[in-house]
């Protein structure tokens, strides 16, 4: 059969349709890859949450609208722009479906959805991820005293180390520039000093300037402090450096080695 002229600019046409689908990752009729995370998908009411929409894989150019359904029957969130985030306070305790719907200029639409379970009280006392951080009143090293509880509404990097430990002098820096990008945003570090007098903690703290820190010192040293104690890092099992992250209500939401700390993590709690 010869070729019609009509029909080898239909090849064309859709051959060049497919080659820029392969570049800029969607074909026609492909509905937007859409996807979502939360700060937090538990806790106690009012529990606010800042689900981060910046997930989706949307070619650039697609101009797109989303509705954020919060499963609580409050209004939805609306707009134009994935690269935010959006926070959503939820009053009273239950299992929301949080459904975040993105339309292209098409009428193509993508979906994905988050189960926020809020409860009507914190989760028990302990020092596992998921668990309400053991509260604590102790000495700063700037002449003051502090508790962990007035730090409720701010996220909380509670770090264990020592001027003693290299492998604690080495993350300093890492702790440092996080809290130089996030603290107008809420985020505070509470640095715990396992040395064995307050003067060699203050000297490392003041050599170094890391006072935008919260510098705490107990009695205690290696041995263990009552923080220490509280924490149970005085262990064998357990040494310093040593890094809890304490969520806006007051939740472990990490434990680990301060490095592994990534701006991601920190950003999404925030």
């Amino acid at each position: 059969m010869k070729n019609h002229p009509l029909r080898n600019v239909i090849i064309a046409v859709t051959g060049l349709l497919l080659l820029l689908g392969a570049l800029f990752g969607c074909t026609p009729g492909e509905k937007p890859l859409v996807a979502m995370s939360a700060s937090m998908v538990n806790g106690k009411a009012p529990l606010d949450v800042a689900f981060d929409l910046s997930h989706s894989n949307i070619p650039a150019g697609t101009t797109v609208n989303y509705t954020l359904d919060f499963g609580d029957k409050t209004p939805p969130a609306t707009g134009t722009n994935l690269d935010i985030i959006v926070h959503h306070t939820y009053e009273t305790a239950g299992t929301f479906i949080a459904k975040l719907t993105v339309t292209d200029s098409d009428g193509h639409q993508g979906e994905t959805q988050l189960t926020i379970t809020v409860t009507s009280s914190l989760p028990p006392v302990g020092t596992d991820v998921g668990m309400t951080a053991p509260d604590f009143t102790a000495h700063t090293i700037a002449g003051a005293t502090m508790t962990l509880s007035h730090y409720r509404g701010s996220v909380v990097v509670l770090e264990f180390w020592g001027a003693w430990c290299t492998p604690c002098r080495e993350s300093m820096p890492h702790l440092q520039n996080l809290y130089t990008r996030y603290h107008n945003r809420g985020l505070v570090v509470i640095a715990v000093s396992t040395d064995q007098t307050e003067q060699a903690a203050a000297d490392f703290i003041a050599g170094n300037g890391y006072t935008d820190f919260i510098n705490v010192w107990e009695p205690g040293g290696k041995s263990g402090s009552p923080i220490t104690k509280l924490y149970g890092v005085n262990s064998m099992l357990v040494g310093v450096p040593h890094t809890y992250v304490i969520d806006r209500q007051g939740i472990i939401r990490y434990v680990g080695h301060p490095d592994n700390l990534t701006d991601q993590f920190i950003n999404e709690l925030l």
